[in-house]
């Protein structure tokens, strides 16, 4: 389904609301300046302003359909839809077994490689992309991530 863009953000800023809304509850880290809402909070106004952006840009190209789903009828574009759900799915099974970075490099490269990206180049962006966001929420933010064999080398 095809949703106009003034939806989208419209529901954009009611999650980034909600984001804020949930953050705030979050209690203060003693002794510390900054606490655990901080990110939540960032990341919230991020999305707000991304909606307001969002919704200026659909009134701006005029009124349009609210859903269509032309692009369901479309194979392809049906085929990379329900490889994105499965993706998630199987990162849900495969990440608890395998570990994060072997199951986020074999799901990125089979999505790169769905949305046709070329062998050559989707190979190392996927592990490159995995293992930046690795560093950056396992050793940056101390984030618990699902250890494999290779996060014990790391």
């Amino acid at each position: 389904m095809r949703v106009n863009d003034l939806v989208l953000a419209i529901l954009v800023m009611i999650g980034a609301a909600a984001l804020a809304a949930a953050a705030s509850t979050l209690p203060p880290i003693p002794g510390q300046k900054f606490g655990a809402d901080v990110f939540p909070m960032v990341t919230a106004a991020g999305l707000f302003l991304c909606g307001l952006v969002l919704a200026a840009q659909a009134m701006r190209a005029g009124p349009g359909p609210v859903a269509s789903l032309g692009w369901a009828r479309e194979w392809p574009a049906l085929m990379r839809a329900l490889g994105t759900l499965g993706a998630v799915a199987l990162y849900i099974v495969l990440a608890p077994l395998a570990g994060f970075i072997v199951a986020s490099t074999v799901l990125l490269l089979a999505l790169f490689l769905l949305l046709k990206v070329r062998p050559v180049v989707a190979g190392p962006v996927a592990l490159f992309a995995t293992l930046c966001v690795y560093y950056a929420f396992a050793h940056g933010l101390r984030v618990p991530l699902p250890r494999g064999v290779l996060e014990g080398l790391l």
